[in-house]
């Protein structure tokens, strides 16, 4: 449509301003009825301050501070408000200066959403031109009058804005808060539905007919230039052609994050967003029905109500089988309004807001009971505050996931900056995310107040089960949670505000593993635990743990099993984690509750024989970023029956170690032992990885794995507390074989490392020493003199130490023994094997070969029969190997663990599988 063919003429652009103008005075007058005589009295004389610069009035600041409204002459009601807290104070002359375009009241003000506790939120829209230093002293006499106001009880914001960056697209919302980048048009359709204009140039927006919003830059030349308007009368905010669909997403996630604070609000403002985008490309803005109204002459304060208005564009778009979904809308919008219809006294009846929101009601139908119901809400059980919760998180849930998929198809970008993309995502995650051990939120605001005189814990068939109030035995209606974690019930109540310094808990049923002693250290430990601040949450960086809080074997009587037989021990062995000779571990489970920058509470339930390992990872793997951030505080709680001290102390101790070695460098691998297994813990690629061994057997099979590089292990201060493993770890050094022996009770225990640390183990019977160590030190002498040759590089020294056990302290020492000279010299009988990748075993007896491709299975006892052939006597000497080929393999435990199997397997031919050699090959080329 050509605007020069719709101009409107003079006296319907000036009945268009005079229905605005009368309808924000009847907003205004509605919104005085909820304010108080004095709060009145401020909102009258805010105009006169911002306009005026005397330094007898609240906000001034120096001489020349910005001032002055345009258009705006005090009113006697004006000069009779400033009266009433500055008696005799003289208002100065004009200023001259013009420096603000306009002031607006933002947010639910005038509506019949405005409460009591409404805050007078201003928008403060000043010369596009003013300076950065201009605009900081505005904002320093407006600071000046907001205190003045708080001192007078009323409570004022004000939002100094540059309408050309608001109509670039920086924006706030209407109820001034910074919204980013995300929802512009989306806040001018609010704006112009919610706004109250109090001061200074009036927008141009409401002379601008319908048909032409999307030429309203060339019909105002139009205007201008006809001479119909005057320009310094008018402002412009902006126009509202259509919302892009780029600001769909991110207006729908700054709504899910107000719910965290404003449910029903957000909850009626996410469901606008989704009607508008269902209607896409052809949306009508809530704001073109209202300056409609305007224009027609119809406004009034019913049908014009921001809320109203909003609340049936939903509900003429919702399906017969919408019931729930339409109660629940109309339930936000009444608790949005803050009126208690139920509970009304004195003349509120008369306010014109109570009786529009009556005749609202009446038009639903509710009954009294039902509106007895809501009004109650401040004691709603705490089941229905969760259910509502629910309830309101699944509707915005969904109508964010349809606005997304929305975006996806039709927006070409998002209209949010990346940053506020990535904080306001972190926020959604953190609030909405479900998980196992997750401490949720129930109460958005549903309730003001969570707290519980009495809550009841039940104990039933292995699950806690946590009810607010009394409880009768049998009744699960009142169960709020369940959990296997009674940790996770207690952390529950305390998050939700359930649990308190006065709440009495009992516990069901009598016969109970936790005891009250031990409740009581509970609750107090768990009452200790801060709730989230804002000053701890940061949500624009990646969520990383702030505090952990570990609890030992809550409920768990550790030694249980032996004391219902009389058999509880009492021993001199005090490590918690390996007790008496039997080294029974003592933590049987562990509830780690992390708190995290985000301000999410997580349980991780750990039980059985690797609890401690398992909740120590949890925690270690904060290694990665301990290079750039300070580790998170800890605590251990323990307060069961037995031993609990020692237990905590234990795994204080422990945990600290741990946390120590592992801030260093390049740590070591850490050995931890718990009753009978093991854990080596290593910190490798930025990850804290672990490897188990069940047993001392398993542990022996882990140290023979070759490794990269030399790397001293790191006992925990009671691992292998008898064993001579200790002595060999922390002594072993790199770049040298070394081979140390013990003899014990007729046997030779044996053990070779090599230059990397690779542990071999066997055991040998008979006390001859020399007979047992001369075959090996010569096997273990030729490899490294062939190995050397084929590197060209030195040999590996080569050291050989006994072991000596203290009979008193039990512990290990080690001393340097000479190498046997026979060692150096060539076995009377050279028996020798070579494993080839892709052939057969070959087994060379004096430089004969016998090959299994020729012989078969038959090769292990054709070569036995070779060597005993060999010998002058003693045939039943047992056979040792002198050298072993296997190709492209030099690790020494791989050729040590070879010549082991095969020997055994000459030694003893009836034992042979029916392929012994491959398996043994198979087993060397590991």
């Amino acid at each position: 449509m050509n605007p020069a063919n719709s101009i409107p003429d003079q006296s319907t652009l000036n009945r268009w301003r005079q229905n605005f103008l009368d309808l924000n005075a009847q907003k205004l007058a509605s919104a005085r009825e909820q304010l108080s005589p004095r709060q009145q009295a401020v909102l009258d004389v805010l105009p006169l301050l911002l306009h005026c610069n005397g330094s007898r009035l609240p906000g001034y600041v120096a001489p020349h501070t910005p001032c002055g409204i345009t258009g705006y002459t005090p009113t006697l009601e004006h000069h009779s408000a400033l009266h009433q807290f500055a008696r005799g104070a003289q208002i100065p002359r004009d200023p001259g200066q013009r420096c603000i375009e306009g002031v607006f009241l933002m947010g639910s003000l005038g509506s019949v959403a405005q409460s009591r506790n409404s805050d007078l939120d201003v928008w403060l829209c000043h010369d596009e031109l003013m300076t950065d230093h201009q605009v900081s002293a505005l904002q320093e006499k407006c600071t000046r009058i907001e205190k003045w106001a708080d001192a007078q009880g009323t409570e004022v914001h004000f939002f100094l804005m540059n309408l050309k960056d608001f109509r670039d697209g920086q924006s706030q919302s209407a109820d001034g808060e910074d919204c980013g980048s995300s929802q512009h048009l989306l806040l001018l359709d609010e704006f112009y539905r919610s706004a109250l204009w109090l001061a200074g140039k009036t927008p141009r927006w409401w002379l601008t007919p319908e048909a032409l919003e999307y030429q309203a830059d060339s019909y105002w030349a139009k205007l201008t230039e006809n001479h119909l308007i005057d320009v310094a009368d008018w402002l412009d905010v902006g126009s509202l052609p259509t919302i892009p669909a780029g600001e769909f997403v991110g207006a729908g996630l700054w709504q899910l994050n107000k719910g965290l604070s404003n449910p029903y609000k957000s909850l009626l403002k996410l469901l606008l967003n989704r009607e508008y985008a269902s209607a896409y490309p052809d949306i009508r803005p809530l704001a073109w029905d209202f300056r409609k109204q305007v224009q027609e002459g119809n406004a009034d304060l019913l049908n014009t109500d921001p809320y109203l208005l909003m609340l049936r564009r939903l509900e003429s778009h919702l399906s017969e089988d919408e019931g729930d979904l339409r109660d629940l809308m109309r339930r936000a919008f009444y608790f949005k309004s803050g009126v208690q219809l139920t509970r009304l006294v004195g003349n509120q009846r008369q306010q014109r807001r109570v009786k529009a929101l009556e005749e609202q009601i009446k038009e639903w139908g509710w009954t009294y009971t039902y509106l007895d119901e809501l009004d109650s809400r401040q004691s709603w059980p705490a089941r229905k505050v969760m259910n509502e919760r629910n309830a309101l998180v699944t509707q915005m849930l969904n109508s964010y996931r349809a606005l997304a998929t929305f975006s996806q198809e039709h927006a070409q970008s998002l209209h949010i900056k990346e940053r506020d993309l990535r904080v306001l995502g972190n926020q959604l995650f953190a609030a909405f995310r479900a998980e196992p051990g997750k401490i949720i939120d129930i109460n958005p605001k549903i309730r003001s107040d969570m707290e519980e005189e009495k809550l009841t814990l039940n104990l039933k068939e292995g699950i806690w089960q946590l009810i607010p109030g009394s409880w009768r035995p049998g009744d699960d209606s009142a169960v709020l949670m369940q959990t296997p974690s009674i940790i996770e019930a207690l952390v529950f109540a305390r998050r939700n505000g359930m649990l308190t310094s006065h709440s009495h808990v009992a516990l069901y049923p009598a016969h109970n593993p936790v005891t009250q002693y031990e409740l009581r250290s509970l609750l107090q430990d768990i009452m200790e635990i801060p709730l989230p601040g804002k000053k701890s949450i940061d949500f624009t960086s990646d969520q990383t743990p702030l505090r952990w809080h570990l609890f030992v074997n809550p409920g768990v009587n550790p030694q249980q099993s032996l004391s219902r037989r009389g058999m509880q021990k009492i021993s001199n062995r005090d490590d918690a984690l390996g007790f008496s000779s039997s080294r029974e571990n003592l933590v049987q489970s562990v509830e780690l509750l992390t708190i995290t920058s985000w301000g999410e509470w997580q349980i991780s339930y750990y039980s059985g024989a690797d609890t401690v390992h398992e909740a120590m990872l949890q925690v270690l793997n904060f290694r990665s970023k301990a290079d750039t951030q300070t580790w998170p505080e800890w605590r251990i709680h323990c307060h069961c029956q037995v031993r609990s001290v020692a237990i905590q102390k234990r795994l204080e101790q422990l945990l600290s170690d741990l946390i120590d070695h592992l801030s260093q460098t390049k740590p070591a691998p850490y050995l931890l032992q718990t009753g009978d297994s093991f854990h080596l813990i290593e910190y490798r690629r930025r990850e804290v990885v672990s490897h188990h061994a069940e047993n001392l057997k398993a542990l022996i099979k882990l140290l023979a794995r070759p490794r990269p590089r030399f790397r001293r292990w790191h006992l925990d201060r009671h691992a292998l507390p008898s064993s001579p493993l200790r002595l060999i770890l922390e002594q072993g050094e790199g770049d040298q074989w070394h081979v140390w022996y013990w003899r014990q009770k007729g046997k030779v225990f044996l053990y070779v490392m090599d230059q990397y640390g690779s542990l071999h183990y066997q055991e040998q019977s008979g006390s001859d020493i020399r007979s047992t160590l001369v075959p090996l030190l010569r096997f273990i002498r030729r490899l490294n003199q062939r190995w050397a040759d084929e590197l060209q590089q030195e040999r590996w020294p080569l050291h050989l130490s006994e072991l000596l056990l203290d009979g008193e302290t039990l512990s290990f020492s080690a001393e340097r023994r000479r190498i046997p000279v026979e060692a150096r010299e060539p076995a009377t009988i050279e028996v020798s094997a070579q494993s080839h990748t892709k052939s057969a075993l070959e087994i060379s007896v004096n430089g004969v070969t016998l090959s299994q491709a020729t012989s078969g299975t038959q090769l292990l006892q054709e070569a036995r029969q070779a060597i005993i052939a060999a010998r002058a006597h003693d045939h039943a000497q047992p056979v040792w190997l002198s050298d072993i080929t296997i190709d492209d393999n030099r690790h020494l435990t791989r050729h040590l663990q070879f010549r082991q199997r095969l020997e055994h397997l000459l030694n003893h031919p009836s034992s042979a599988p029916s392929s012994p050699a491959r398996k043994g090959r198979a087993q060397a080329q590991t």
